[in-house]
């Protein structure tokens, strides 16, 4: 009788991982590039400023009034950063990143963590290809800003409930076949 119980724990288990196999999707990291705050904007190269007009900011309808630079990181159009310093004394750092080589799944990454995505970066003063951005606070006139959370440099995709369920399966399944085994080792 034990014998078969060990048996049937062992291909239960079986089963078991080849389910969680198939249902695992893929885990990945996806690495964002650094950007320098706009309190200090090092290694930049400023591409434009305007000192004083109506501004837009991605992911807001609202118009705001002030100072505009946008700078190149380490001379490269795939890095953008605009700093915003309204005339109320609102500093809002907004980082742009050419994503033309990004897939769905890891664009929609990167909205879930925040970022906008923008399929042309033309109607923007940019080249005209895809670009996610990221609005921060910054300190601006002396002032330090309101809610904005810190910058994300770098983000890992964990995956979803699928991913969850795959592994519990997983380690259910080798805790039974690990069982099979001990029941079988104590048969003999």
């Amino acid at each position: 009788m034990l014998r078969k119980s060990a048996k049937f724990v062992t291909i239960f288990s079986l089963l078991i991982l080849l389910i969680a196999k198939v249902n695992m999707s893929d885990v990945y990291a996806l690495s964002v590039p650094e950007f320098p705050s706009c309190t200090n904007p090092t290694g930049t190269n400023l591409r434009v400023q305007y000192d004083d007009g109506v501004h837009g900011l991605v992911g807001s309808t609202a118009e705001y009034r002030g100072k505009d630079s946008v700078y190149n990181i380490n001379g490269n159009s795939d890095q953008i950063l605009q700093c915003l310093c309204t005339d109320k004394g609102e500093g809002i750092q907004t980082n742009w990143w050419k994503v033309s080589s990004l897939n769905n799944s890891e664009i929609q990454t990167l909205r879930d963590q925040g970022w906008h995505y923008i399929a042309s970066g033309a109607l923007w003063g940019l080249d005209s290809a895809p670009y996610m951005a990221y609005n921060s606070r910054y300190t601006c006139n002396g002032e330090v800003q309101g809610v904005g959370g810190p910058e994300v440099l770098g983000l890992a995709a964990t995956g979803d409930k699928i991913q969850l369920y795959s592994m519990i399966g997983i380690i259910t399944g080798v805790s039974f076949l690990l069982l099979g085994f001990l029941m079988l080792r104590a048969k003999k």
